[in-house]
């Protein structure tokens, strides 16, 4: 027996959303942030605190799915300062298409001022966009 090469190749998909202040609906509720198809594996990407939350104690983001809610992010991210923080990743990859959700928490009174951009680099295992070899 010896190693089975496979030369389908493809690219890392990127996907890319901002998140402000005043996007959510509910503080402390998840919701749908990006979709992912089926097969997905998350590799890589941030949250990218680009304008600090002003909120008067504190605000914070956790990314997850269904079963999890804080699956892409160890810790939640603190939004009332700025800068990157890269992504938590597994190898967990989604067995159907599926929601990265995105759960917004704050305390004290409520930001005016806030904005983020969350980054997820994804491959689709068993998809093929050219061959190598």
């Amino acid at each position: 027996m010896s190693i089975k090469k496979n030369a389908g190749r493809q690219e890392l998909i990127v996907a890319t959303m901002l998140i402000a202040f005043g996007d959510p609906k509910a503080y402390g509720t998840a919701e749908a942030a990006i979709d992912l198809p089926g097969n997905a594996v998350p590799v890589g990407g941030d949250v990218t605190v680009i304008t600090p939350w002003n909120s008067a104690t504190t605000a914070t983001l956790k990314l997850g799915d269904a079963a999890d809610d804080d699956r892409y992010t160890a810790t939640p991210i603190d939004l009332k300062t700025a800068g990157r923080t890269a992504l938590t990743i597994t190898g967990f990859k989604t067995p159907a298409a599926q929601a990265i959700n995105a759960l917004l928490a704050q305390t004290g009174a409520a930001a005016t001022a806030g904005l983020a951009r969350v980054t997820v680099h994804y491959y689709v295992e068993g998809r093929s966009a050219f061959t190598q070899g």
